[in-house]
């Protein structure tokens, strides 16, 4: 896998940044032998992370949200596994082990992190407990099954106010990624909602919380008004708190957790 006559560049992290650096360093440095590219990465594919929404409603395949690393940065030295410790000062990377006991340890000459950010629980309380990720593939396919799951519920508990809360759905988090699932969401909801003989569409709320003055707020505020004006008129409630997390909670089974 190395060669010790070779520079070797290390890129920990295979999303959007990771892919766009080894991208970038291989048409720059197309034609050079002496220096070789690897790449760390949970999975062997990259997620086009907008359009996992479209995976909760159904408006689109599994299969279009990903794309084979390996197609993506043909030649690049793929390594599928988790980042455990990075030694400076060794220049070393330790990962996970595979299917040898022993983690592997990757020596680099130029390292590259881009790894991406965490999840924040701090913004509402309650999410860490209660919330559902919604960051992968994976995370989309799990909201789309609890969804589907409370509505089969639903349609069968006696309890009216039981029934109410099943039928109650909360996303935390007001930026691009929140504004965009919890729209998935209410679309999906009310189309299904029609197929259980008892669940009344009256009974649905899906509810968007964010713990700032206004969602979207990478946008103008003129665009995230027009964007607050399109959720009131489909039904979708907002709650922002501009106090921050002191102020707002969640504290049910329901709660999506965004990215953003």
């Amino acid at each position: 896998m190395w060669s010790n006559a070779r520079k070797s560049i290390l890129v920990l992290g295979g999303g959007f940044g990771g892919i766009s650096t080894i991208r970038a360093l291989q048409q720059a440095l197309h034609g050079r032998t002496d220096i070789e590219i690897a790449l760390v990465h949970q999975e062997n594919s990259v997620v086009f992370q907008p359009m996992l929404a479209e995976v909760i409603s159904g408006t689109i395949g599994l299969l279009n949200t990903v794309t084979p690393i390996r197609d993506v940065c043909p030649g690049v030295t793929l390594s599928v596994r988790t980042v455990e410790r990075i030694d400076l000062d060794n220049k070393v990377v330790i990962t996970s082990h595979g299917f040898r006991p022993a983690p592997s340890v990757l020596p680099y000459d130029y390292l590259v992190l881009a790894l991406g950010t965490l999840d924040n629980f701090g913004v509402v309380r309650g999410l860490q407990e209660h919330g559902l990720h919604f960051t992968n593939l994976g995370d989309a396919l799990v909201v789309r099954n609890r969804l589907i799951h409370l509505l089969e519920e639903a349609d069968i508990e006696p309890d009216a106010a039981l029934r109410r809360r099943m039928l109650t759905f909360v996303m935390a988090g007001g930026g691009f990624s929140g504004v965009e699932a919890i729209a998935a969401v209410h679309d999906f909801v009310r189309d299904v909602a029609r197929r259980y003989p008892h669940v009344d569409p009256a009974d649905l709320r899906v509810i968007l919380v964010h713990a700032g003055p206004r969602i979207l707020p990478e946008w103008l505020i003129l665009d995230s008004r027009g964007v607050i004006g399109q959720v009131w008129r489909n039904r979708l409630f907002l709650q922002a708190f501009p106090g921050g997390h002191d102020r707002c909670g969640i504290f049910g089974k329901s709660c999506l957790i965004s990215s953003a």
